[in-house]
């Protein structure tokens, strides 16, 4: 659902107004002409309403073009508006909101900020609606969020406010629906997405959601670097396969965090604290800050951000008397470096990095506790750096995006279980290190102005991982494995939009590419595998601005061949993962932009669903499952019943295997691991105003259902079926946010998830509770 301050308007990009074109058609009988501009009508009368409602009705009338980037201010439903021109219109509208409308040419208008007065450096933006309308570039270029036909989740503000003490990239996803994780720990975890999961387990297989900081890709065969939620402007998540848009991975969909933008004209920044203490456990407390600094005022600026953290740990190891093992750090900064070139065109260099680093792992065996015969600490290096250029050629829009990751992690087990077949002393150590190398490179053209808007592009990504694994005494080191892969990939993609009438699109999208992926094993010989391949995508969708939007959309998406090291098979190579998916969603609104509904009824069908397994060695492995479908329903909604907020969604799936493909797989509990059949969410927010400080308190609860682990029946373990109640407040005093957080307020002891070590999961009953009752107190100044 779409959130509110993160869609406070980027007035970073302009979004090029007509982008966001809320234009006028008329409807001959053959075919849809738009209407000439007509600047100065008899008599303009705009409904009475939301500031949307009555801009769109402005477009309609006169047959102009309001662009905007950003989302509208939250202003008091509208009388009736009167005006003899679109200029008077526009200055009525506008008046109070902080906004002022220029026209650019006879035909287009542009909303922007009015400019900040020299006395009032800290002017406050105007609050933004909760839920409404802002330009999304989830589809590759700027598009109204109302005009997008897509299953699509914005996250911003209230999201990230209450994400106090908790601000990585799973924490966010718990407040939207259709998105699951597994819950091994910071850096360590994997994001599922429309209930497309191939295993709980951190093996090689290809990530199965999309990550990008940007428009640049970060993840590939890891899992979630976690990165900590500093100066994020919002998270775009899209549910459902992206394969035309987004290549070979995106099977359960694409997850993009964007980050705020360095402004060229103002100096400004903020630093914030906040304190953690848990029920049961310990103390921690983290420190961020950003600065954003014009080197040449409307050329030249930077923008920096850092955060150290201190997680507190709840986890006791009774067999070495270790109390809270399990406390991570998290470092980290992020840098970007913007330069407005000329004529339109721009070009931003960021980087990031982040360490995190956690004293032992988090799972239990009883209550809060287990014991083992020494620590497994676990560690999560990450650094990525990107180029993006950006500009217009004649009237169309061409961007070119360079990207280079390097991620690593590194695990240790406690594997004394396996002393005696390795002949050697306990304890015994299993220490296993990957390396990530990912270059990627995009370039793309499109015409957001066309009355047929499209795009095409190009991308190509080399990615290699090396994975290296070995059993350590305190006299003895044994290679256990020594895994290399490389997969180059090529391909070109476009995708455009049909106008059927006024209120009727058909959108068509194609992607042609080539993968080679060369995989060397310690057990195997070395292997190679070529695959070529299209990812189609079609989308007919109804829209009204007034009402909403309906559509049916059909798409696709791929994972490169591989090869697995868990069967004995002469042929050890597994075919590419394919899903095709078909969905009716829906965006609605009522109410005079009170009630916002949203939803999608899905289904897939999943060939060759390739799983990371733990074999009987310990060591992780993976196989062709067989084939899966999974049909559902996602279904949310908001409802502004001043003073309150209330935000609901559910999801209700049926995620199964219905051709296993070997015996580890054939029974009779064919679940999808990790994703639950049903859950479930719903907040309350109440605005007030406290000591005439504006305040926020709200109430969430959040329904888990009954998952799996593993399709083996030898280590399948039960987890979820548990509901979490969290409360909270935020408070804006001026420069001063404040807000404070109480997550798990009933103390409860749900158990998130059945894995933590893979060498004694056979043997043992392993269970990550959900964290314990946790307070966290934040403020945030403004500089």
């Amino acid at each position: 659902m779409a959130t509110a301050r993160g869609f406070s308007i980027s007035f970073v990009r302009y979004c090029r107004c007509a982008c966001v074109a809320l234009t006028a058609s008329s409807i001959s009988s053959a075919s849809v002409h738009a209407e000439p501009p007509r600047s100065n009508p008899a008599r303009i009368v705009l409904p009475a309403g939301s500031l949307r409602i009555a801009l769109d009705a402005l477009a309609r009338q006169t047959g102009i073009s309001i662009g905007m980037a950003g989302a509208l201010p939250d202003t008091p439903p509208r009388k009736t508006t009167r005006a003899s021109n679109v200029a008077q219109a526009l200055k009525r509208l506008l008046a109070g909101t902080h906004l002022r409308a220029v026209q650019i040419d006879v035909a287009t208008w542009r909303i922007e900020p009015l400019p900040r007065r020299p006395d009032s450096p800290h002017a406050v933006a105007p609050p933004i609606i909760e839920g409404g309308d802002i330009i999304v570039t989830a589809s590759k270029r700027d598009e109204r969020l109302s005009d997008l036909p897509a299953s699509i989740s914005i996250l911003g503000g209230p999201s990230l406010d209450r994400l106090a003490g908790k601000r990585g990239l799973v924490d966010l996803l718990a407040t939207t629906d259709g998105a699951f994780s597994t819950n091994l720990g910071p850096g360590r975890d994997r994001v599922f997405l429309r209930g497309v999961a191939d295993s709980a387990f951190n093996g090689t297989s290809q990530s199965l959601v999309s990550l990008y900081l940007d428009d640049a890709r970060i993840g590939y065969s890891s899992p979630d670097p976690d990165l900590r939620m500093v100066d994020i402007d919002r998270v775009e998540i899209l549910r459902g396969p992206q394969g035309t848009l987004y290549g070979t991975g995106a099977l359960g969909g694409v997850i993009r965090i964007v980050t705020a933008a360095p402004e060229l004209d103002d100096v400004s920044g903020s630093v914030a604290g906040e304190a953690t203490g848990i029920n049961n456990g310990a103390f921690g407390g983290a420190l961020d800050a950003t600065l954003n600094l014009p080197i040449v005022t409307g050329t030249l600026a930077l923008r920096a951000s850092g955060w150290t953290e201190t997680m507190p740990g709840w986890i006791d190891d009774t067999g070495r008397d270790k109390s809270d093992v399990n406390r991570t750090t998290r470092r980290g900064g992020r840098a970007a470096l913007r330069w407005a070139i000329s004529n339109g065109w721009s070009a931003t260099a960021s980087a990031v990095a982040q360490s995190i680093e956690a004293r032992d792992s988090q799972y239990a065996t009883k209550g809060l506790a287990r014991a083992t015969a020494l620590a497994e600490p676990q560690d999560n290096d990450f650094v990525s750096g990107s180029l993006d250029v950006h500009g217009p050629i004649g009237s169309l829009d061409a961007q070119s995006t360079t990207s280079i990751v390097s991620h690593e992690f590194g695990s240790t087990y406690d594997a004394s279980i396996l002393a005696g077949a390795l002949g050697t002393a306990a304890p015994v150590a299993y220490v296993e290190d990957r390396a990530i190398r990912l270059l990627t490179q995009e370039v793309r053209l499109s015409d957001p102005m066309a009355r047929h808007p499209w795009i095409v592009g190009a991308s190509i990504l080399h990615a290699t991982t090396r994975l290296k694994g070995r059993f350590e005494t305190d006299a003895t080191r044994a290679i256990a494995r020594d895994d290399k892969e490389a997969v180059f990939e090529a391909a070109m993609f476009a995708e455009g939009t049909q106008r059927l009438s006024s209120a009727l699109d058909l959108k068509i999208g194609l992607r042609g590419f080539v993968t080679v992926n060369d995989i060397e094993q310690q057990g195997p010989d070395e292997q190679s595998t070529t695959k070529l391949g299209i990812t189609p995508s079609g989308t007919l969708s109804w829209h009204r601005d007034d009402a909403g939007m309906v559509w049916l959309r059909y798409a696709s998406a791929i994972r490169p061949a591989g090869v697995t090291r868990a069967t004995i098979s002469n042929e050890r190579r597994i075919p590419g993962d394919e899903l095709q998916s078909i969905e009716l969603g829906w965006r609605i609104r009522g109410l005079d932009d009170r009630l916002s509904l949203s939803g999608a009824i899905f289904g897939s069908v999943w060939e060759h669903l390739r799983s990371d397994v733990v074999g009987s060695d310990g060591l992780f492995g993976t196989v062709d499952a067989g084939d899966a479908t999974n049909y559902g329903v996602e279904f949310g909604g908001r409802f502004d019943a001043e003073p309150y907020m209330i935000d609901f969604g559910t999801t209700i799936q049926r995620a199964r295997l219905t051709s296993p493909a070997t015996e580890r797989t054939e029974q009779v509990d064919r679940r999808l691991p990790v994703v639950p059949d049903y859950s479930a969410r719903l907040s309350v927010t109440r605005r007030f105003a406290l000591n005439a400080i504006p305040t926020r308190g709200y109430v969430t609860v959040r329904y888990i259902g009954q998952t799996r682990l593993s399709f083996d029946p030898l280590l399948d373990r039960p987890a979820g079926d548990y509901a979490t109640l969290g409360a909270g407040a935020t408070l804006d005093d001026g420069a001063r946010h404040w807000s404070v957080t109480v997550d798990n307020l009933l103390d409860g002891r749900g158990n998130s998830f059945g894995f933590g070590n893979p060498f004694t999961l056979a043997t043992t009953t392993q269970t990550v509770p959900i964290r314990p009752r946790s307070i966290t107190l934040r403020l945030a100044i403004g500089l």
